[in-house]
């Protein structure tokens, strides 16, 4: 078993982030696609803290020799998976970032050639009417 104060301390932590993901969703500060593999990871947390038979179980399976060192394993796993999901995540938004950009500049060089061409008519209407007017 762990030792009890270590359990409540871990159900605390793991309630505290809870509620904390929980308030930044409802904030508007973190997307829900984003928390949603950090709320896995605090319930499995959770879920080991509060029957820590769990960890003693997996230990014996794959042949830890102590549950902490399972629960280390889950945590370092848990943060490799974030990490991993996190680094698709910016990737995908920087070739967005990078599509945009080629596409604002193209806007803006055709706003600059539509501006042109607006002048150069301008410039033609307005020698038409001196010439109308005989100037």
């Amino acid at each position: 078993m762990f030792p009890f104060k270590l359990q409540i301390s871990l159900i605390l932590l793991c309630l505290i982030l809870l509620f904390l993901l929980i308030n930044m969703i409802k904030r508007y500060e973190l997307q829900l696609r984003y928390a949603l593999l950090w709320i896995l990871v605090v319930i499995i947390m959770l879920v080991i803290s509060v029957i820590p038979q769990i960890a003693f179980y997996f230990t014996g399976i794959f042949g830890f020799q102590a549950p902490s060192n399972f629960v280390f394993l889950v945590g370092i796993l848990s943060g490799l998976v974030i990490i991993f999901s996190l680094t698709v995540s910016i990737s995908k938004s920087s070739i967005k970032v990078r599509q945009m950009s080629q596409e604002i500049g193209l806007m803006k060089q055709e706003l600059n050639n539509m501006k042109i061409n607006m002048h150069k008519l301008d410039e033609e209407n307005s020698t038409e009417r001196r010439m109308v007017r005989g100037e």
